[in-house]
This record gives C-alpha cells, sequence and structure tokens, in this order.
C-alpha cells in the first residue's frame, strides 16, 4: 500500500524530480536493496543467465563461455540442479558464479511466508550441497519479491540481484532482434539478462530462437562496443555494487 503510494506520487513528480527522490530512496533502504548495477563507471557488463541448467542448452552455453574466455553467473533451480549436478560442478571448475534462483520457477510472494521461507532455504542448503561452493547471491523467479522475500534472503546472507537490461526473450522472434534490445541500452556496469534454461507460465510463448546464438550475439556486441562481459561477483569486486530498492509482485 505504502509502496503503490510512493511509486504514484514519483509519476506525479518531473523527471530529475524523481531521479533525485529514487536516489535518497536507495540510500536510505540500502539494508533492503538489490543489487542493480556497478557503483562506479566501468566497461565491465555481467550475463546473468536464469532458469537453468539445461542438458541441451547449458553445455553450449559453458562451451560458449570457456572458447571466449568470458565468465558469468548462473542463477539455477535446484529441482533442475539436482537432476545435473554434473553442469552445476562445471561451472564452478571453470570459474562462473552459481546464485540461487529458487526451486522451481514460483512466483514467491504469492506463497505464506511460511512456505516461502521453507521453500528459499531448503533450496539454498541444496545448491550448496551440490556446487560445493558457498552460494551467496539470490534472484527471486520473475523478479518477484516482497520485503518478506527480501527479510528472508538477507537472514540467509543472500545479497538479491536483479537487472537492467533485458533480452526480453519471451517477445523477440530472432536471436539478432534479442540481442539488438539488449545491446542497445548498454553503456558499461549493467547487470543483463539471459536465460539457459527458460520456464514459462502454461500457454506462455517459448523462445523460438537458439540462446546459445543469442549469448554469442549479445557477447559479440558488447566486445564490438569496447565493453568486457563478466559475472556480477566479478563486476563488483572490481566497481562495488548500486543497490536499490526493488518490489514487484
Amino acid at each position: 500500500m505504502i509502496t503503490a503510494g510512493l511509486r504514484q506520487l514519483a509519476r506525479a513528480m518531473p523527471p530529475s524530480a524523481r531521479t533525485r527522490v529514487h536516489d535518497m530512496a536507495d540510500r536510505v533502504l540500502e539494508p533492503f536493496g538489490s543489487v542493480l548495477k556497478a557503483a562506479r563507471p566501468t566497461n565491465l557488463v555481467a550475463l546473468t543467465f536464469d532458469d537453468g541448467p539445461d542438458p541441451e542448452v547449458t553445455p553450449r552455453i559453458l562451451d560458449l563461455l570457456q572458447r571466449r574466455g568470458v565468465s558469468a553467473s548462473f542463477f539455477v533451480l535446484t529441482d533442475l540442479a539436482a537432476n545435473h549436478p554434473d553442469l552445476i560442478r562445471r561451472m564452478v571448475a571453470e570459474g562462473h558464479e552459481v546464485a540461487l534462483h529458487c526451486d522451481r520457477h514460483d512466483r514467491l510472494t504469492r506463497m505464506s511466508r511460511s512456505e516461502m521461507g521453507t521453500r528459499i532455504r531448503v533450496a539454498h542448503e541444496l545448491l550448496e550441497k551440490i556446487a560445493g561452493v558457498p552460494v551467496t547471491r539470490f534472484r527471486p523467479p520473475f523478479g518477484a519479491q516482497n520485503l518478506s522475500v527480501i527479510g528472508v534472503a538477507n537472514r540467509l546472507g543472500l545479497e538479491t540481484v536483479v537487472w537492467a537490461p533485458s533480452a526480453f526473450e519471451w517477445q523477440e522472434r530472432t536471436a539478432e532482434a534479442a540481442a539488438q534490445r539488449l545491446l542497445d541500452t548498454v553503456k558499461g556496469g549493467e547487470i543483463a539478462l539471459l536465460h539457459d534454461g527458460f520456464e514459462t507460465p502454461p500457454g506462455d510463448p517459448h523462445p523460438p530462437f537458439d540462446r546459445a546464438e543469442l549469448a554469442e550475439r549479445v557477447i559479440d556486441g558488447l566486445e564490438r562496443m569496447g565493453l568486457r562481459p563478466t559475472s556480477v561477483a566479478h563486476m563488483i569486486e572490481a566497481a562495488g555494487a548500486k543497490k536499490t530498492f526493488w518490489v514487484r509482485t
């Protein structure tokens, strides 16, 4: 209710005032904030892959990243990870960041606090067991989170990571168009959203193109622009983290 009122108030402001208020709110609410981008200017762009691992697409993306000498962050679903632990261990062995997406691709904001908390905790424990390394970052499915979800993630020591820009893979019809949509707004310091898996609600469209081809087109485009793709972990280490107060139902 309060959040909706603040959004309505912000929409009535001039753009410059809206930016100042938003920045002020982010500073005040930083303990509840989610990582949105780098804090300082950088030519790094974080590549993130959601919804995997996929037994067909993920190995091809890992082959691509290895060939190009690029690291990335994979936000994985543990129901899939449990079926393909070799892919999770390969991510770790090849220097990628393994992060949590949840157990399944459900909106956490539509669950009871008890169910939501249990599912995040159990998924986190399972992923650390599979990966054999600490898992410290989290992205809720659909980016859907409220104060309850943020509180659970914080208590588990999970830093929430959101994104901008996205390839809008659920809308575009070709890998080239989807890659260009993402590249059109990149300047450096962003967190780019891609997918190695792709979980959609029943009846929703599935990307009709090759997601490994999309990833390669994005990497090609970033490098042409003088930008370096990397993982969230590496970008934050180099340029810090700018957090924003992100709530979405």
